[in-house]
C-alpha cells in the first residue's frame, strides 16, 4: 500500500503546486534491476497506481528520461538507458497512451541524480516520468450540484446518477441526485442546459436518448420550463475512458449537462419543498411472444433487472403503465396483469408495485406486438 500512498502524495503535490490555470505536471521515478531494462512487477504496479489517479484521458503529454549507474562503459550505458525508456513507453502504449503524446531522451550515466558510490548507485538505475495533465478533466471533489457556479460552455456529469443496467430507469439511490439537479435549476433561473445521455460498450442510441429524456421529464414535472432545456443521446460515441475495466465502462455510462446560458442571478429556494419526487421513465425491451402475455426470455431478463432494484429500494412505489399501442386491448390487459404477478414473484413487495393498462396517447408509435411501457416512481404512501 505504501507505493499507492506515495504516488498519491506525489500527484497531489504536483496538482497543488502547478502554476498553470488548467494544467499541472506529475513526475515520478521508475527503477530497474542492475544491468536490466525490464519493468518489474513492482514498477508496473507503481505506474498502474498513478494511472488510477491520473487516467490517460487527462494526460496531454508524456516525457521519459532514461538513466543508468556508472558501472559499465558510456556507450553501453546510453544504450541501456534507451532500452529502459522504450520499455516504459511500451507499457504506457499498452495501457492506451497515444504514442504521439510522448517525448523521450536517454543519458546513460551522464546525468546522475544520486551518488554513484556503492551505497546509492542503485538509485540511478531509473527513468524519470513526467506527465502533463489537464486538470479541467479531473473529477471534481464531491459537492452538491446545486452549489456550483456554472457559466456558458461548462459541461459536467450529473454526480451520483446511475441507472438500472440497459434501462433508462434510475436506481433508487439516485433520487437525491435528481432532486439536487432540480435545486440547481431553480436557484439559477437563467440557466439553460442541454441534457446529454451516454452509454458504454455497444451502440445504443435509443437507451442514451431515453436516459436523457428521463432527466428532462423529471425537471419538467418539477416546473422547469421546456424553453430552458433540451435533451439528446450520444450513444457510445463520446467515451471518457477506453473501457478496459468495469470501472471505466461505468464512468462512460452517464448523463451530462452542457450549459447553454446562465447569469449571476440567483433565487432563494425553500430546501423543504423545492423538489417533487415524481419520475416517469420508459422501460425498454420488455418483449412478449406474439399475441401472448408470456414474456420472451430476453424480456424476462430485462424485467428482472428492474425488479431487483425495486426489491432493494426503500420508501418508493412503482406504478407501471402498459400502453395499448398494439391496438389489442385484451392482450394489453392480460400483459399488465401478468407483469404485476411476475414482478411480485421476483421479490417485490405488493405495496411497492401496481401495473395498469393505459390507452395510447397522441403521437405514440403503433407497434404490431411491443407495448410501450412506462414506470412512474413516487414516494410510497404510508
Amino acid at each position: 500500500m505504501y507505493k499507492y500512498f506515495l504516488s498519491f502524495c506525489v500527484f497531489f503535490f504536483a496538482l497543488v503546486s502547478g502554476k498553470a490555470q488548467g494544467d499541472s505536471t506529475l513526475n515520478f521515478e521508475v527503477y530497474f534491476p542492475l544491468d536490466e531494462s525490464r519493468l518489474t512487477a513492482t514498477q508496473k504496479s507503481k505506474v498502474d497506481s498513478v494511472l488510477e489517479i491520473a487516467p490517460l484521458s487527462i494526460v496531454k503529454k508524456l516525457v521519459i528520461y532514461g538513466h543508468t549507474d556508472s558501472l559499465a562503459g558510456i556507450e553501453y550505458n546510453r544504450k541501456l538507458s534507451k532500452e529502459r525508456v522504450l520499455r516504459i513507453l511500451e507499457y504506457f502504449v499498452l495501457k492506451g497512451l497515444d504514442p504521439l503524446k510522448a517525448r523521450t531522451d536517454f543519458y546513460g550515466e551522464e546525468r546522475p541524480k544520486y551518488d554513484n558510490g556503492p551505497q546509492e548507485r542503485f538509485k540511478n538505475r531509473r527513468c524519470e516520468v513526467w506527465l502533463s495533465i489537464d486538470r479541467s478533466l479531473l473529477p471534481q471533489p464531491e459537492q452538491k450540484l446545486s452549489d456550483l457556479q456554472l457559466k456558458k460552455g461548462d459541461k459536467l456529469r450529473i454526480p451520483n446518477l446511475n441507472f438500472v443496467g440497459n434501462q433508462p430507469v434510475p436506481v433508487w439511490e439516485s433520487m437525491p441526485a435528481l432532486e439536487d439537479l432540480t435545486r440547481l435549476m431553480k436557484r439559477n433561473p437563467d440557466l439553460k442546459v442541454s441534457i446529454q445521455g451516454h452509454v458504454c460498450c455497444a451502440d445504443d442510441q435509443e437507451l442514451s436518448t431515453a436516459r436523457a429524456f428521463t432527466v428532462y421529464s423529471f425537471l419538467l414535472a418539477n416546473g422547469i420550463s421546456r424553453s430552458r432545456m433540451s435533451y439528446e443521446g450520444y450513444s457510445n460515441r463520446e467515451p471518457l475512458f477506453r473501457e478496459r475495466t468495469e470501472k471505466e465502462r461505468a464512468l462512460n455510462r452517464r448523463v451530462e449537462l452542457e450549459v447553454r446560458e446562465n447569469s449571476a442571478r440567483r433565487a432563494d429556494v425553500d430546501e423543504a419543498g423545492e423538489a417533487i419526487l415524481d419520475l416517469r421513465a420508459p422501460v425498454l425491451n420488455i418483449k412478449f411472444f406474439q399475441n401472448s402475455a408470456r414474456l420472451k426470455p430476453s424480456g424476462d431478463f430485462m424485467l428482472g433487472l428492474v425488479a431487483e432494484m425495486m426489491a432493494e429500494s426503500e420508501g418508493l412505489q412503482y406504478e407501471f403503465y402498459v400502453y395499448d399501442n398494439i391496438n389489442n386491448s385484451t392482450v394489453t390487459g392480460q400483459r399488465a396483469r401478468a407483469l404485476e404477478k411476475l414482478i411480485r414473484r421476483k421479490g417485490v413487495a405488493a405495496e411497492k408495485v401496481k401495473v395498469h393498462k393505459a390507452s395510447p396517447y397522441k403521437d405514440l408509435p403503433i407497434s404490431t406486438n411491443d407495448n410501450y411501457i412506462v414506470v412512474q416512481i413516487r414516494p410510497l404512501k404510508t
